[in-house]
């Protein structure tokens, strides 16, 4: 039996509209990210067939376990947030029942959405007002901080974090504070590190038993593309002598891809690719770069013809930020995710003349550090301990302390917005409602705002906001959205990747794609282990693009197969599959994944990524951007997302929050 007829036996249970005629010689036709039961015939042919596909109501066992601590709840999109979301868009709230009940509530501002947008529009709104401001910040999950959340698990006696979603800064912070790039002033302004300081946290750089002279990146994304030779890499791929094994390449790339099954045609173009500068083109580079797709960027002015190389792009890319792969984006959007062959000649030499003097690393849980901090500054008590960095890093969320109806701010958790409308017409009115779900009690309140900032994505908007006029509803159409599974793996050692001299893989083909060993942060000596024979967590980010992207599918197309995917599975599916990927690879090296798995907690984001398609920064054929449509707002309503940007970093959604917030103070 070889692996990819041993994956499909373990499969505990097929999507509906997904037959056995989907299977072909044991495998599911169309196999994507080794994860999931991806575009088979039937998932396809459901995708295409409606423009909003139909999914029954999930439970806890769809979730599967949270970890422990105050994110235990709340991993990823939960079954509860699916099930409140997904009965606004099949259209079930377009009437408000009549035991509404209306809270009597009335704000200055009202903010919908309670990740990095959301609560930076907050922020500057109070920092702006007077004393007398009142802001109600209502969010769907059960704790603030959109995709800016971690796990927790406790191995063998250690605390372990890792992030959910949104993860990495670069460091230190005051090099980027004056160098002006992936940085806000929110930043020092809630008192985070700078990296000046002398108690200023660390992250360590060698690991304790292990005699080998290995590298750890400092964080999870970076190394997958951009500084790939900062960590040792093992490259997995099906044995071509044995179905049953897999083989390793480490650090492919140096050899120019030598060790790997791919036909030489495809070495030679992917060496040939990550030499390759951008000589000739025309003044304006961006929106020549926005005019056309990646693939055709590759395919044209590189001169890509393999597949596989379109594939074993997608996959990166995707991960890194642009959601879809190679034929879904915008060779721009590929650029600004550092994407092979959009660097000009002139970008490299100035790179060459360059001193970099600062390095990409990630909080123990990911960007939740800085939420955490921008909570705090603005309710105190909502954090337990002092104002230090370590206590916000570590302390309880004191839940009560959120909603309190005597604070400038209140946060509400677990409130879908269901629908927001004006009191009145649009230019007139004083007054905006703003109605929504409990999604504890399941009943619907309603308060009211002088103005609303929407700090959720265009997915959702297009749904709440009622009177919103036509050309923006169109608009929000054109945005299509990516999704994304992290899966946080705790093992009780890792001494199978330090026998092979790895500190991080890639699996090629058909598994779950990318992970690490990250170096911790280390706080006045106090740290996670970094040691081959104690705990750790191994995070994957796994993009949906096998089998989806790269098959001339529309993009539109895409986002919707790729997202039937990411749902399709209970937990029980896909920690049967990691747990066989992991066997299957390293059980020759001293891993036994019932003795050494102590926990799976997974993160399901069904719009992680926007997908920035050809012209979504400068528009085509004359016509702006639909971002720039939506970043006007109407009426008394505005808009922020990092959406809006095409780059989704914490700074981006921060800077979103600001200018929505400006533009709500001139009206307020």
């Amino acid at each position: 039996m070889n692996i990819r007829e041993r994956r499909s036996n373990d499969l505990l249970k097929l999507p509906k509209n997904v037959t056995r005629r989907d299977f072909i010689g044991g495998t599911l036709l169309g196999v994507g990210s080794g994860l999931l039961t991806v575009t088979a015939p039937g998932l396809l042919r459901t995708a295409e067939a409606q423009s909003r596909p139909s999914y029954e109501l999930v439970g806890a066992d769809w979730t599967g376990p949270g970890g422990v601590g105050d994110y235990s709840s709340s991993n990823g999109n939960t079954h509860k947030v699916i099930n409140a979301a997904h009965s606004l868009r099949d259209g079930h709230w377009t009437s408000l029942p009549d035991s509404i009940e209306d809270t009597g509530e009335d704000y200055d501002l009202v903010v919908v959405g309670g990740g990095f947008a959301g609560l930076m529009s907050a922020y500057h709104f109070l920092k702006e007002s007077d004393d007398n401001a009142r802001v109600l910040l209502l969010d769907n999950h059960s704790v603030f901080g959109g995709e800016a959340k971690q796990n927790e698990v406790e191995v063998d006696g250690y605390r372990l974090q890792a992030p959910q979603g949104s993860n990495m800064c670069l460091w230190p912070a005051r090099v980027m504070s004056e160098l002006g790039f992936f940085y806000h002033p929110v930043w020092e302004e809630v008192g985070l590190p700078m990296g000046d300081e002398p108690d200023a946290p660390t992250w360590l750089e060698t690991a304790a038993g292990s005699d080998k002279d290995l590298a750890y990146a400092k964080e999870h994304y970076a190394h997958m593309m951009i500084y790939r030779d900062e960590a040792q890499q093992g490259y997995f791929f099906e044995d071509p002598d044995d179905s049953e094994k897999l083989r390793m390449a480490r650090n492919p790339w140096l050899s120019g891809y030598e060790e790997l099954n791919w036909p030489d045609e495809v070495k030679e173009e992917l060496s040939y690719l990550d030499q390759f500068l951008i000589e000739d083109h025309p003044d304006d580079l961006n929106r020549w770069l926005d005019g056309m797709t990646y693939a055709d960027f590759l395919t044209s002015h590189v001169g890509i013809t393999r597949q596989e190389v379109f594939e074993y792009l997608s996959t990166m890319i995707s991960a890194y930020g642009t959601g879809l792969g190679c034929d879904a984006v915008s060779a721009l959007a590929a650029k600004h995710f550092f994407a092979p062959g959009t660097t000009t000649v002139d970008e490299a030499a100035a790179e060459e003349l360059s001193e970099e003097s600062y390095y990409p690393v990630s909080f123990p849980g990911g960007n939740t550090c800085i939420v955490r901090h921008m909570v705090k500054k603005m309710l105190p008590d909502a954090i337990e301990g002092k104002a230090t960095f370590g206590d916000i890093l570590n302390g309880q969320i004191n839940f009560d302390a959120l909603d309190q109806p005597k604070r400038d701010l209140r946060i509400r958790l677990d409130s879908t917005v269901v629908d927001v409308r004006h009191d009145g017409g649009p230019e007139s009115a004083k007054r905006v409602q703003v109605s929504y779900l409990d999604n504890k009690s399941g009943d619907v309140r309603v308060v009211s705002g002088k103005t609303i900032i929407m700090a959720g994505g265009q997915w959702m908007n297009k749904h709440v906001v009622r009177d919103a006029p036509s050309a923006l509803l169109d608009a929000m159409e054109t945005f299509q959205h990516g999704p994304m599974l992290v899966a946080n793996v705790a093992v009780r050692h890792w001494r199978f990747m330090e026998k092979l001299g790895i500190t991080s893989a890639r699996w090629l083909g058909e598994r779950g794609w990318f992970t690490n060993i990250r170096a911790p942060l280390s706080l006045d000596g106090d740290h996670m282990p970094l040691d081959p024979d104690k705990p750790t967590v191994l995070t994957f980010y796994i993009p949906f693009t096998d089998g989806v992207s790269d098959q001339g599918l529309p993009y539109d197309t895409q986002s919707l197969v790729a997202r039937t995917q990411l749902f399709a599975m209970p937990f029980r599916e896909i920690e049967t599959t990691l747990r066989n990927q992991l066997q299957t690879t390293f059980g020759d090296h001293g891993f036994d994944h019932e003795r050494d798995i102590s926990a799976i907690i997974t993160n399901r984001w069904g719009h992680a990524y926007v997908i920035p398609q050809k012209g979504f920064f400068y528009g085509l054929d004359g016509k702006p951007p639909a971002r720039d449509i939506v970043r006007k707002g109407y009426g008394r309503i505005r808009f922020a997302h990092s959406e809006l940007t095409g780059d989704q970093l914490w700074s981006t959604a921060c800077e979103e929050g600001e200018r929505a917030a400006r533009q709500v103070l001139q009206i307020a």
